[in-house]
């Protein structure tokens, strides 16, 4: 008789060894959480086992499928709303009306991954698989709210397709109403406090001209590479660098691309620059140090959102925080400001603090994504708690 494996694997994949006792003993623990009041495990698994990369519009819309099945069936009232690209976006609310008290903004796509990432490992309380941190955990958080709360509070979930890519169905959602009178919180983060502020995202690509030729004779040349990683060093050189708390504009190098045959220099050269700002003026800032100091033409630049922030003295946003420390006091949650950008852009300026929140996990884009189990019923229950007072 073959030994059981104590990691189970979702979706038909299992390791050696694993017996089919312990695939029932498995798949009850995973429903057992329901039962019991958390999330559902076995439900999240289904929703992780999609392979919703952002591209893949057929595979988001699959998702957002699954979930309207899912709150349909608990009896949570929903919408679906349609871009022009036909990509999907769900909202749900424990109230009739686009406008409720809390909204929560939470997305199905992910970033691509290969194909065993989207067959689920719960493993010594995590859940490792692509989207588990970044973001279907807290959409199965918000969906067992909705199903908890329904008639109990006025919470909206807007249940968005790309925010990996710019978040245009969070955009749309916001311009076609769905909205909050007290609080938005973005669920897209893993931390026991709160982000009340995130920078802006800055994208701008830059070319370096030369003279192309044979490579054999590169005196008959004005190489655009040399021109290139010279002008990079001077653009360096001339950005101030990151303060220590990083909170001030950043500017990173990320993509160089040029000439398609290795015997030949190319006639020019590009290079991406991603910058991640407060100052408002920094975009333009850039792109002159890319003119003047690097020597560069500007051929492409566009921002996917400006830096937003909440003011922290906000009454909801101090009783959230509140909330929080209550819930974990040993962790002295605080309020913090995020590095990074979430679709909280798209509901910045509407009249309605935003903040940004989430469950814990790691290894965000990378292999190993994982999200944290008991954090996923500890923020049910905070949140929960927080709506219905």
């Amino acid at each position: 008789m073959v030994s059981c494996m104590r990691v189970f694997r979702f979706a038909g994949v299992v390791g050696r060894g694993f017996c089919l006792a312990a695939c029932m003993a498995m798949l009850l623990s995973l429903s057992s959480a329901a039962q019991a009041g958390g999330v559902d495990r076995a439900f999240f698994a289904k929703l992780l086992a999609i392979p919703s990369a952002t591209a893949d519009i057929a595979k988001v819309n699959e998702a957002v499928g699954l979930m309207q099945e899912h709150l349909v069936a608990a009896g949570i009232s929903c919408a679906v709303e349609t871009a022009d690209d036909g990509r999907r976006a769900l909202y749900a609310a424990t109230a009739p009306g686009k406008v409720q008290d809390y909204l929560l903004v939470v997305h199905f796509d992910v970033v691509s991954g290969a194909p065993e990432q989207f067959a689920p490992r719960f493993e010594n309380g995590r859940v490792y698989a692509r989207g588990a941190f970044d973001c279907k955990v807290n959409a199965v958080v918000a969906a067992k709210i909705l199903e908890d709360l329904n008639g109990k509070a006025s919470v909206g979930v807007v249940f968005a397709s790309d925010e990996e890519t710019g978040g245009l169905s969070t955009k749309m959602m916001a311009e076609r109403g769905y909205l909050a009178r007290k609080l938005v919180l973005i669920l897209d983060a893993g931390t026991y406090g709160a982000y009340y502020a995130q920078k802006g995202n800055f994208y701008v690509r830059a070319r370096a001209h030369g003279r192309g030729g044979h490579s054999s004779r590169p005196w008959d040349c004005d190489n655009p590479i040399d021109r290139l990683a010279a002008g990079i060093s001077r653009v360096k050189a001339a950005w101030p660098e990151p303060t220590a708390d990083r909170w001030c504009d950043v500017m990173t190098t990320t993509v160089v691309s040029g000439g398609d045959t290795r015997n030949t220099i190319p006639d020019f050269v590009d290079v991406w620059y991603n910058l991640r700002y407060i100052d408002k003026t920094a975009p333009d800032r850039l792109c002159r140090l890319l003119e003047e100091k690097g020597g560069f033409e500007v051929v492409e630049r566009y921002s996917t959102g400006g830096p937003m922030e909440t003011d922290r003295n906000d009454p909801e946003v101090q009783r959230f925080i509140a909330a929080r420390r209550a819930k974990w006091p040993e962790r002295n949650p605080e309020l913090g400001r995020m590095l990074a950008m979430t679709d909280a852009r798209h509901y910045a300026g509407r009249g309605t603090p935003v903040l940004i929140t989430g469950v814990l996990g790691g290894g965000a884009h990378a292999a190993n994504e994982w999200s944290d189990l008991a954090s996923m019923d500890e923020n049910l229950e905070m949140l929960e708690a927080f709506f219905l007072k």
